[in-house]
């Protein structure tokens, strides 16, 4: 086939005008993308390597004894107070009425002390008038130098006599203080000690939570220590966002961060904030670390976990679980504060279910002390 100049004229010129929109539109693509940059890609930082996070708590046996009832299953939500675990109480029910039972016999003894000095007391008294009364007579000669000695005798008799039980009711005087003598004190300690005992054997959730690993059985036997049960709070997470060390210079405690959540999709957004840097790398802190002072070796980029606070009003409309996948994206406009600084307020955790039977045991070794009181 023969081609006139007049085609291949026109096959050049279509071939450069493709040519120059093809470079136009990419030095436009290119000028997009760089104003985008500039204005929303440099002021953020973002890492697809992050991870829902949750406190974990140990629930163990404070007691000795056997696991009589096993009262929950895992993946099962638990509120604080709520009865996890029942632990045969037969023993330590034994041992705590024997302390209760020796209380009250060291309440009564004490008792018993304190009305012998009051005893002691008035024989001394009396015994001391006589003897002065006779001494005062003792120039009229109306009493022997025998009479006199012995009337002294029995007043040093006396006088010894009240010190002792002075010193067996610890210098108690009224038996409105008999709680405080030291065998009374000792034998309250041993009572609520095996009080408490007592109690803890009702394996109690401390905080609400969701109970993610049940290792107790019934008929297990368990003593101080062991475990029985791995319980999660899902009303207290947090993100680990693993960034590059590269991304870190400009992030800050307090920043912006927009989250989402592989199970929920770009449909639910997570609002959070960074609250603390790790101290040190996932590859340092490991129970085996790196050793990069070998003839082998070969630069690899670090990551730090970023924790990342989550809105917990967001967490209650749509609950997450630990260990699910996150995107982070953090907004580093925000430049106050020192790179890397650590978290300054402590996230603390506590719970008065402890405390709760601490005061039950007071209450009931006050109940013993007050019944032992008024029998006498």
């Amino acid at each position: 086939m023969i081609t006139t100049s007049e085609d291949h004229r026109t096959s050049t010129y279509d071939r450069k005008i493709a040519f120059k929109i093809f470079f136009g539109l990419l030095i436009t693509c290119l000028l997009i993308y760089l104003v985008y940059w500039f204005i929303e890609s440099s002021h953020y930082e973002s890492t697809d390597n992050a991870y829902v996070s949750a406190p974990q708590l140990q629930i163990s046996s404070q007691v000795e004894g056997t696991v009589s009832a096993v009262l929950v299953s895992e993946t099962q939500e638990v509120k604080a107070g709520e009865l996890l675990f029942k632990i045969d109480n037969t023993e330590s029910k034994i041992a705590s009425e024997i302390a209760d039972a020796d209380l009250m016999k060291a309440i009564r003894t004490v008792r018993s002390n304190v009305l012998m000095a009051k005893v002691k007391k008035q024989e001394l008294e009396r015994t001391k008038l006589d003897y002065e009364r006779r001494l005062s007579l003792q120039g009229v000669a109306a009493y022997s130098a025998d009479e006199l000695a012995h009337y002294k005798s029995q007043f040093d008799l006396a006088q010894t006599a009240y010190s002792q039980s002075l010193e067996n009711a610890d210098g108690i005087v009224n038996l409105g203080q008999v709680a405080n003598h030291p065998d009374v004190l000792r034998a309250a300690g041993l009572s609520k000690k095996s009080y408490v005992a007592l109690l803890r054997a009702d394996v109690i959730a401390p905080a609400q939570a969701v109970v993610a690993r049940r290792m107790a059985q019934v008929g297990q036997r368990v003593s101080p220590g062991v475990p029985l049960a791995a319980l999660i709070l899902s009303d207290v997470m947090w993100v680990d966002a693993n960034f590059k060390e590269d991304q870190l210079s400009k992030m800050r405690i307090g920043q912006s961060v927009q989250l989402e959540a592989d199970v929920y999709g770009n449909k639910v957004n997570f609002v959070g904030t960074v609250s603390g840097f790790s101290p040190g790398t996932g590859s340092s802190l490991a129970i085996l670390p790196a050793q990069n002072a070998t003839g082998n070796w070969v630069k690899v980029v670090q990551r730090l976990p970023v924790r990342v606070a989550i809105d917990p009003e967001v967490l209650k409309k749509y609950p997450l679980r630990v260990g699910l996948t996150m995107t982070a994206k953090v907004d580093i406009r925000n430049s106050q504060g020192v790179a890397l600084q650590s978290m300054q307020k402590n996230e603390t955790m506590q719970t008065d279910l402890y405390d709760q039977q601490t005061i039950a045991a007071l209450k009931h070794v006050q109940t013993i002390i007050d019944h032992a009181s008024k029998t006498n």
